[in-house]
């Protein structure tokens, strides 16, 4: 009887020690995946010198487009020189300036993105927060007023938005690659995309990324893109992989209320 007890005390005592292995292993190899998982966006890196739009105005884009008002057209896009980097240097907000979240903040990332671009373009900072935040909600008000909602915009929708009301030529760009994106970057045309957020690897985003979300492409280095990103407070010059940012652009799509569209973009072009 005594020799049963220390048997069955030896062979508990010998499950817990492979126990707590598993449990360091799993440990382990979790705080690797999230390492990786990490540094894969997000990290810090030295950035290329930011460039504003008066850089590249001597780059003719004429030719770029056809000069038809159709927000979707396709485009013989010239190609330019590859560069080792590109930074463009375009301001950045949240899409909460003032940090509050509520709606329509909660879903202004589209809006947030065509207004840095916007501000680029004018080679200027963006106002303070509450005028900034002023601004988002006057362009929700006008898809609230001229569309009776205001609803995730699929990319030629939101260059329907921009059409009507800004002073640019929208063009929606399919097909969307990471030489396309360059190609445009060494241009200096920012680069608007769609993405399903729950696949960005972006750690500040709260219950695991937005379902759709909308950013803007400003520079690229080595295999990285820089982004203004206006999910998150910290998205200045924040950085993906260019992997899992292709990996995650998807326009939406209204049938299935999903982010589950192509590759698609939006450039924004000052005739």
């Amino acid at each position: 009887m005594f020799l049963s007890i220390i048997d069955f005390v030896a062979k508990i005592l010998y499950m817990r020690k492979y126990f707590l292995l598993l449990i360091i292993a799993l440990g382990l190899g979790g705080g690797f995946w999230y390492y990786r998982h990490r540094s894969e966006s997000g990290s810090k890196i030295d950035l290329p010198p930011a460039q504003n739009y008066q850089d590249f105005v001597e780059i003719d884009n004429s030719d770029n487009a056809s000069t038809t008002t159709t927000t979707t057209v396709q485009i013989n896009q010239p190609v330019i020189a590859v560069k080792t980097s590109v930074n463009l240097e375009i301001p950045f907000s949240s899409q909460a300036p003032t940090a509050n979240w509520e709606q329509p903040f909660q879903d202004a990332c589209e809006e947030a993105a065509v207004l840095m671009v916007d501000y680029y373009y004018q080679n200027k900072n963006l106002p303070d927060k509450q005028t900034v935040e002023k601004l988002l909600v006057d362009m929700v008000k006008w898809q609230e007023d001229n569309w009776g909602e205001h609803a995730n915009l699929p990319v030629a929708r939101l260059a329907d938005f921009v059409l009507a009301t800004f002073n640019y030529r929208p063009v929606v760009i399919d097909d969307l690659t990471v030489a396309k994106i360059k190609n445009y970057l060494n241009q200096g045309l920012p680069v608007i995309v769609p993405a399903n957020g729950k696949k960005l690897a972006n750690p500040n985003f709260r219950n695991g990324g937005p379902v759709y979300h909308m950013l803007v492409i400003k520079g690229y280095i080595d295999d990285k893109f820089i982004t203004n990103d206006p999910g998150t407070r910290k998205g200045a010059d924040f950085i993906y992989s260019q992997t899992n940012l292709m990996e995650s652009i998807a326009d939406w799509d209204t049938k299935e209320a999903a982010a589950s569209g192509s590759k698609k973009a939006l450039i924004l072009y000052r005739d």
